[in-house]
């Protein structure tokens, strides 16, 4: 997340009141799909297509990116039974 800071003080004289602030941009993030060169489906979030790519981690250890598609790779009522059962298995 980028910030700007943004000092009027020095456009005053001493006796008046300076205005200091901070603009903090948010970018819209989205989730992508990400399927690598060997067909194995990747979740991703970023702002684009393009941001996905730049920062998508199997690129470190040596994955090609096949495809770049827009869209979640569970529903929310999978990810929230993949949570539940998460939570079941730490409990034991």
């Amino acid at each position: 997340m980028q910030a700007y800071f943004v000092n009027t003080l020095y456009n005053y004289a001493i006796d008046k009141q300076g205005f200091l602030c901070y603009i903090i941009t948010m970018k819209d993030i989205k989730d992508f799909i990400v399927t690598t060169a060997n067909g194995t489906r990747w979740a991703a979030t970023g702002a684009s297509i393009a941001d996905v790519r730049a920062n998508f981690f199997g690129s470190k250890i040596g994955l090609k990116i096949a495809n770049v598609e827009a869209g979640r790779l569970f529903t929310h009522e999978e990810e929230e039974d993949l949570r539940r059962e998460k939570d079941i298995e730490r409990c034991r």
